[in-house]
């Protein structure tokens, strides 16, 4: 109306409505929790973890890695070189994810344990979803790890 008010020969109803359709645009774009921007940041950041994950895996298992977003993360993390190849904390780091995976394995056996496989999500550290006592059960059930290729 203000708007409206300021140009005489402006109508009133459609700037209201292109002043709505604005207010909408903006809400739609940056609503900090269902915003197209805040859904394309968590996207990435999905990205980054799966990225993470599997290329830790593949280290773990002495796979080669193709994928040079994967080797651009690990490096960045000083997990890996160049080539491809795992440094010290690349080497733990892998170890770590593939122990994970194999206790994530055990996990999903154990039929009192429904509610917590539910949380799993090829992802999440299983410290975080079990206890001590439940992780010491888990680790007693599984053998001894294998080491990283170097």
């Amino acid at each position: 109306a203000a708007i409206s008010a300021s140009a005489p020969q402006l109508p009133t109803g459609p700037l209201i409505v292109l002043t709505g359709f604005a207010v909408f645009v903006v809400s739609l774009a940056f609503a900090p929790g269902r915003g197209v921007l805040a859904a394309g940041l968590r996207h990435i950041s999905f990205q980054r973890r799966v990225h993470m994950r599997q290329g830790l895996l593949a280290l773990a298992q002495g796979q080669p890695i193709y994928e040079r977003y994967t080797i651009r993360l690990l490096m960045r993390a000083g997990l890996a070189r160049a080539d491809g190849v795992a440094t010290e904390a690349g080497r733990a780091g892998a170890a770590k994810a593939l122990l994970d995976e194999h206790r994530w394995e055990i996990l999903r056996t154990m039929s009192d344990q429904e509610s917590a496989t539910a949380l799993y999500d090829g992802m999440r550290a299983i410290e975080t979803v079990v206890t001590r006592d439940q992780l010491s059960e888990i680790d007693a059930r599984l053998t001894a790890p294998r080491d990283v290729p170097a």
